[in-house]
C-alpha cells in the first residue's frame, strides 16, 4: 500500500493538526521536504539544527500520511530521554485539535520488568497468569488495561506504574497494533529480529510506515554496534561462575578450557608493547573444535542460558552463546581482533567482531519504507549519511541555525593544537593558560570538553589550581549514577567549570538552558585513536566510496565537537560563547564541516570581554 497525498487534502491536513499556533522560521520549508519525501518515496537526509522545531515539522506529516491510509509512524532515538520531546507533540496535537491519535512509548523489556522485586513461582514471570490465559492469548484483565490506557500518551514509566497485575512490557507490544505511532529505539527497527518482532506486534509492515529517525549522526555507529560482538575473558569467567552454580559441571569444563584458549591467543598475538591484533574467525574456532566443537559450544550456552533464565533475569551464558553464533558471521564488512587493555590492576583480554558497515542495518528498513525521514543538527556532510546508510534514493535538505547570529559568539583559537606531535608539555600548559584567561572573563558557567580522559586529566587538574571557580571532572570510571549526580550540582551551582569528554556523557544529549553553559570550549579535535580497528574502518570505507579517511576518521571527530558546541545555545534567547581551540579548525578539510566559519584569533579573552561588553 502506497501512502500519498493529494496536494489540497496536505495543505489542509497539516495546517489542520500541527500541533503550535505558529510555525518557527524555517519550519515550514522542513514540513514541505518531508511530505515531498513521503509523496515520492523516498528518504530525507535534513541537517536541521537545534530551534528549528524538527520533532512537530516531521512527526506532523506523517502522521497525516498514516492516518489517511492506515499506516503507522515510527520515530526512533539513540537513547530513552528523547523520546519525551515526541509523545509531547503528540499531546499538543491532541489537546488542540481534539484528534485521537495514540502513542507508544516503547522501552526495552528490562527497563519494564520488576521481576527482581517480586517473587517468582517457577519459570514464568509472577505476573504472567493474570497477563495470559490458559491458550497463551492476551488474557481480558491485559486488553482492558490496554484500552484503559491507550488514549493517555503515556511514558513508558508513566505506563509501568500503571499496571500493578499485568505485564507492562506486554501491554506496550500489544498497544502497538492500534497506535498511530510508536516512538522506540534505533534497535527497535535496525536489528531485523527485533524488527520482526515489533512489526509483528504492530501489525505492521515497512512498506505502510513512515520511519522518522532522530539524531541520525548516531546512527552509523550505533547500527554498527548492533553486529559487533566481543568474547572476553571476564565474560567467560562469569559464565564459570553461573555454570557451577546451576550445576552445569560439563559446560564448566568447557568455559575453563575457552578461556585458556583466550589467555593463550593473547599471549601468541600480543607482547607487552603490543596490546592489540589482528585475528582470524579460524583463530578462536579451532581451538574450541579441538576441545569440544564450536557449534555444540553454542548450542551448550544457549541451553544453560534457557535454564539460568528460569531463576534469573538475564544469564551470561546466553551472552556468550550470542557472541559465539555472531563470531561465526562473514568477513566482509567485517573486522576481528584481541586487544588487552589495563585499567589500574584490572586486566582484560577481549576478542572482538566489529561490523564496519552500517548499511548491513539500515539499508533495508530505510529504503523499503514508505519514507524514511532522517534529522540531526550535525548531519553534514550529507552525502556521507547517504552513503554510509546505504540510501538509494535520497532528498538532500540543508538549514541555517533560527538563533540570532548576534546572540553566539564563535571563535577558533588558532595558536594551539593537540596534534600528537605538537603535543607537549609546553602546549599543555599554553591550553592551561588559555583557558585560565578566557574564564577570567567570561560571565556566568562554562563547559569544557576534551578529547579523551587523558587530556581531560592533563590539562583539567593544572586549570583547578588555578581558578576560582568551581570544577566539576567527569571521571571514565563514573557510573551512570554518578555522573547525574555531579550534572545536578553542576547545573545548581554559579560560575561553574564542568569538564568532560566530548564523546562523553555530557557533550551530547543534554541541554544547558538558560545560563546554566554561558561557554563552551572545545579543546582539540576529538578524532578516534588510530586503532587496529579504525584503520581497519578507514580501509573499508576507502575501498567502498574512496573516503575512508574522512568518512571513518576526519568527519565524525568534527561532528562530535559540534555536538559538544551545541550545548550552548539552545533557544533564540540563549547567548554564549563558543570556542574551538585548535588551529586545525581553520583548514579547510575541517573548518567546512561548521555551521560557520568562525573569527580566528590568538587571544580568545579579548574577544570574550567584547562580546559580554556589547550584550
Amino acid at each position: 500500500m502506497s501512502l500519498k497525498i493529494s496536494e489540497s487534502l496536505r495543505i489542509f491536513t497539516v495546517m489542520n493538526i500541527f500541533p503550535f499556533e505558529e510555525k518557527r522560521p524555517r519550519q515550514d520549508e522542513l514540513i514541505e521536504k518531508v511530505e515531498t519525501a513521503i509523496e515520492e518515496e523516498k528518504s530525507l537526509v535534513s541537517h536541521a539544527p537545534t530551534g528549528l522545531g524538527k520533532t512537530a515539522a516531521t512527526v506532523t506529516p506523517s502522521l497525516e500520511a498514516t492516518l489517511e491510509e492506515d499506516g503507522k509512524v515510527f520515530f526512533l532515538t539513540p537513547r530513552h530521554s528523547q523520546h519525551e520531546i515526541a509523545l509531547e507533540t503528540v499531546k499538543k496535537i491532541n489537546e488542540r485539535h481534539s484528534e485521537n491519535v495514540i502513542s507508544v512509548d516503547l522501552i526495552g523489556k528490562s527497563h519494564l520488568c520488576e521481576a527482581d522485586s517480586v517473587t517468582r513461582e517457577g519459570p514464568k514471570c509472577p505476573r504472567h497468569d493474570e497477563t495470559f490465559n490458559e491458550n497463551g492469548e492476551l488474557s481480558k484483565k491485559a486488553w482492558r488495561k490496554i484500552n484503559e490506557l491507550k488514549h493517555e500518551n503515556l511514558r513508558a514509566e508513566e505506563l509501568k506504574k500503571r499496571c500493578q497485575e499485568v505485564c507492562a512490557y506486554t501491554v506496550s507490544l500489544y498497544m502497538c497494533q492500534e497506535a498511530d505511532i510508536v516512538i522506540g529505539d534505533y534497535f527497535h527497527i535496525f536489528h531485523p529480529g527485533i524488527r520482526d518482532i515489533i512489526l509483528e506486534k504492530s501489525q505492521a509492515s515497512l512498506e505502510d510506515s513512515v520511519l522518522i529517525v532522530d539524531e541520525a549522526h548516531n546512527l552509523p555507529s550505533r547500527t554498527r554496534s548492533l553486529f559487533s560482538h566481543t568474547i572476553s575473558r571476564r565474560l567467560i569467567q562469569d559464565c564459570i561462575t553461573e555454570a557451577e552454580k546451576f550445576g552445569f559441571y560439563r559446560e564448566q569444563e568447557h568455559l575453563e578450557q575457552l578461556k585458556s584458549e583466550i589467555e593463550r591467543l593473547a599471549r601468541d598475538k600480543l607482547s607487552q608493547k603490543k596490546h592489540e591484533a589482528e585475528i582470524s574467525k579460524e583463530d578462536l574456532k579451532d581451538p574450541i573444535d579441538n576441545f569440544h566443537s564450536f557449534e555444540e559450544m553454542i548450542i551448550d550456552m544457549e541451553a544453560v542460558g534457557e535454564e539460568v533464565m528460569e531463576e534469573e533475569e538475564k544469564s551470561y551464558c546466553s551472552k556468550l552463546g550470542e557472541a559465539l553464533e555472531g563470531w561465526k558471521g562473514e568477513d566482509q564488512g567485517f573486522f576481528r581482533n584481541i586487544e588487552r587493555t589495563r585499567n589500574g590492576s584490572d586486566r582484560q583480554i577481549r576478542a572482538k567482531y566489529t561490523c564496519l558497515d552500517p548499511s548491513i542495518s539500515t539499508a533495508r528498513p530505510l529504503n523499503n519504507s514508505t519514507a524514511s525521514v532522517l534529522m540531526s543538527g550535525t548531519l553534514k556532510p550529507q552525502e556521507m549519511y547517504v552513503d554510509l546508510l546505504g540510501l538509494e534514493d535520497a532528498i538532500k535538505a540543508e538549514f541555517k541555525s533560527p538563533f540570532p547570529k548576534e546572540n553566539k559568539l564563535e571563535l577558533i583559537v588558532n595558536t594551539v593544537t593537540t596534534r600528537y606531535k605538537e603535543r607537549d608539555d609546553s602546549m599543555i600548559q599554553k591550553y592551561v593558560w588559555y583557558l585560565q584567561k578566557s574564564l577570567e572573563e567570561l560571565e556566568g558557567s562554562a563547559g569544557i570538553f576534551f578529547p579523551s580522559y587523558q587530556l581531560l586529566n592533563q590539562i583539567g587538574e593544572s586549570l583547578n589550581e588555578r581558578t576560582d571557580r568551581q570544577v566539576f571532572l567527569e571521571r571514565r570510571t563514573n557510573s551512570k549514577d554518578e555522573n547525574q549526580k555531579l550534572l545536578d550540582e553542576f547545573k545548581r551551582g554559579e560560575d561553574s567549570v564542568l569538564l568532560g569528554v566530548a564523546s562523553g556523557s555530557f557533550g551530547e544529549g543534554v541541554d544547558y538552558p538558560g545560563d546554566q553553559m554561558e561557554g563552551v570550549f572545545i579543546v582539540g579535535l576529538p578524532l578516534k585513536k588510530p586503532d587496529l580497528k579504525t584503520e581497519a574502518l578507514i580501509d573499508y570505507l576507502d575501498g567502498k566510496y574512496g573516503k575512508g579517511w574522512q568518512y571513518g576518521y576526519t568527519y565524525p571527530g568534527v561532528n562530535t565537537a559540534v555536538q559538544a558546541a551545541g550545548r550552548c545555545i539552545r533557544s533564540n534567547t540563549d547567548r554564549g560563547v563558543i570556542c574551538y581551540m585548535d588551529k586545525r579548525y581553520g583548514w579547510n578539510k575541517y573548518g567546512k564541516l561548521l555551521e560557520n566559519r568562525p573569527e580566528e584569533t590568538r587571544a580568545p579573552w579579548q574577544e570574550i570581554k567584547k562580546f559580554q561588553e556589547k550584550n
